[in-house]
């Protein structure tokens, strides 16, 4: 028994090795084939790379700035500030609406038509015009509503139709009787326009 292990043992040394031999000889032929491959000389034919051309970005629509009596479209609506200026108080025949102790209402002389095809409120919660003062590029102050006559805040306007009113804006004194610049800023969905006061 242990004379045919041996011999076994002996044959099977014998196959590995002879698989062994066989496979070197193979790849030293693959490797030589891969050698006459790689000293080929390289190819002259140029290569071209993918390029990726950038997204360009959307550009904003530019901002559109108008001075107190000049006309202008924004949205459904034909837009005139016809005048401005700065005042403790707002009044009709009934009642007054005054500023803070130390502030003035900055109250803006509009003449508005609406050109949609509804009756609408042009300052409005939801979706009305957005209305603020800009002092020194700097400073943000929003509309006040009143409950006076007259204060578009609170006005429907007819289609094709055009209402005069004001809209107040309550700023300090400081703002009031400064020089420095001071700008009206009107946003609806995606359009801005500015009117320049000073």
């Amino acid at each position: 028994m242990k004379k045919s292990y041996l011999f076994l043992m002996m044959a099977l040394i014998v196959a590995v090795v002879t698989a062994c031999g066989g496979t070197s000889k193979d790849s030293s032929s693959t490797d030589g084939s891969n050698k006459a491959l790689n000293s080929q000389e390289p190819s002259t034919e140029p290569t071209v790379e993918p390029t990726v051309e950038p997204t360009p970005e959307p550009t904003p629509e530019p901002e559109t700035t108008y001075a107190p009596g000049e006309k202008f479209t924004f949205g459904d609506w034909e837009v005139n500030l016809e005048s401005f200026a700065f005042d403790q108080k707002v009044t009709d025949k009934y009642m007054s609406s005054s500023a803070d102790e130390g502030n003035k209402f900055l109250v803006l002389n509009f003449a508005l038509t609406n050109n949609g095809t509804s009756a609408a409120q042009f300052k409005s919660m939801f979706d009305g015009v957005s209305i603020k003062a800009i002092f020194k590029d700097n400073y943000e102050y929003n509309t006040s509503m009143t409950m006076i006559d007259g204060d578009l805040s609170n006005e429907s306007v007819k289609p094709l139709s055009t209402k005069k009113g004001f809209i107040v804006v309550e700023v300090p004194d400081s703002v009031a009787e400064a020089g420095d610049s001071l700008v009206l800023q009107l946003s609806l969905d995606k359009e801005e326009a500015k009117i320049t006061l000073r």
